[in-house]
């Protein structure tokens, strides 16, 4: 085959791969690395916030120890415990329950405004007014109501109209309950002589439920009388809600309530921390980066080393938690049911108080969880070198791409004097 005959094109093309795969190779491995190792680090950014949220539900909110609570009549009182809550029993009768007060006035049904008046409301020592004359003409009841119920210094008063027949009502209701939520009523008429319709239903305004605190006694022999605003008493006792439902008639006995310890619950919980703690240490062991990079690493060994301390004088195996010859973590049910049972105060000392396993786990991964920290910063550097390797990459395709053209070139002219020899050969044939 003449020389003539191959494509210069083709030989360039070949002849300049072979110069350029070297670093090619390098740059596709840098590529891959950073890309991977930056996805594994988002996905751990995600399991860290995760672990953050479980600590700070412990240490912040208070969710590791639990109570149930339960009532002998839930028709009548309703009870929820929380952690703070103390096991105990108590007898609680439901005297009387909070009332909102709730007025209503009558007027005929085709009757309007008067164009001028002030109608003024007071709820619990405040007062407002609703100036008539910024009403439109030809307003009515529903549009006071209206009036009542977006003014701007509403002092508590929910409005509404209801009609029979002929008549309408405007009902006034007290927006919280309770004894000192009292709402009085006063017009001041003005010039149109129609207001004299609202002064006489102000005059005869019919009350249709009485403002009223709770009252309960708390106790069976000389009971404790309180009295609350609301239905709902959370200062009673404490870590306690008391929902209170129905009154009771004074023949009732006393709703019974009892409030235990849940320890089921707070082993749940715990092996819900034990299982993401032993996710995110797979997490990083499992990946290739992860796993030889120096900052997962250490997030791992920080975690670890916070199994390693005593808290209140004492290691966490004697609560039950504990690794096993593979290294995760487990919990021994026996030990933890076992240790709450003969002292809960001091596991929660132990485990969410300030200088507990919790908090110290929350310092140890703050540098990382923070939203401007280390894991921040560790993806920013990835992606800068990243974008370095697309750099370097095509300043490489830009270099390579001269090469070609110089092996194209010079390719073009040896087939041009090749072509020249051999017709200049075939001269001589």
């Amino acid at each position: 085959m003449a020389f003539s005959s191959i494509d210069p094109a083709y030989l360039a093309q070949q002849y300049t791969q072979i110069e350029r795969a070297g670093k090619d190779g390098v740059l596709k491995a840098q590529q891959n690395r950073f890309t991977t190792l930056l996805a594994s680090y988002k996905k751990l950014e995600t399991s860290l916030g995760s672990m953050r949220d479980l600590l700070t539900g412990f240490t912040t909110n208070n969710e590791l120890l639990s109570n149930t609570a339960t009532t002998s009549v839930d028709t009548v009182l309703g009870v929820t415990a929380g952690s703070t809550a103390v096991a105990g029993n108590y007898e609680i009768f439901v005297q009387q329950l909070a009332q909102n007060h709730q007025l209503s006035l009558a007027f005929n049904s085709a009757d309007l405004l008067p164009t001028d008046g002030q109608f003024e409301l007071t709820v619990a020592g405040d007062s407002f007014a609703v100036d008539l004359s910024t009403l439109d003409a030809g307003s009515d009841i529903s549009d006071l109501a209206t009036a009542i119920n977006n003014a701007a210094d509403n002092s508590g008063v929910q409005a509404t109209v209801m009609r029979s027949g002929a008549q309408s009502y405007l009902l006034l209701t007290s927006k919280d309950s309770g004894a000192a939520n009292t709402i009085s009523l006063n017009f001041v008429p003005g010039v149109d002589n129609s207001g004299a319709d609202i002064t006489a239903a102000v005059a005869g305004a019919t009350e249709l439920k009485t403002a009223q605190d709770a009252i309960i006694k708390v106790g069976a022999q000389n009971p404790i009388t309180v009295t609350s605003a609301s239905n709902s008493l959370t200062d009673v006792i404490d870590g306690v809600t008391l929902d209170l439902k129905q009154a009771q008639a004074l023949a009732d006995q006393p709703v019974k309530i009892s409030i235990q310890q849940d320890p089921k619950a707070v082993e749940e919980k715990l092996k819900k921390f034990v299982d993401n703690y032993n996710a995110l240490v797979k997490q990083i062991s499992s990946d290739d980066g992860l796993n030889t990079d120096s900052m997962a690493r250490s997030i791992s060994n920080q975690m670890r080393q916070s199994f390693q301390q005593l808290y209140d004088g004492t290691p966490l195996t004697s609560i039950g938690i504990k690794f096993d010859k593979n290294g995760v973590l487990s919990i021994d049910s026996a030990k933890m049911q076992q240790a709450l049972a003969d002292d809960p105060a001091k596991i929660e000392k132990m485990l969410v108080s300030d200088t507990g396993f919790f908090s110290g786990m929350q310092d140890r991964l703050e540098p990382y969880t923070q939203r401007f920290g280390l894991m921040t910063d560790k993806q920013k550097t990835l992606q800068a070198s990243l974008d370095l390797v697309t750099k370097n990459q095509k300043r490489h395709d830009y270099s390579m791409d001269l090469v070609y053209k110089r092996y194209l070139a010079q390719f073009t002219q040896m087939q041009v004097t090749i072509a020249q020899l051999e017709s200049s050969m075939s001269n001589f044939g």
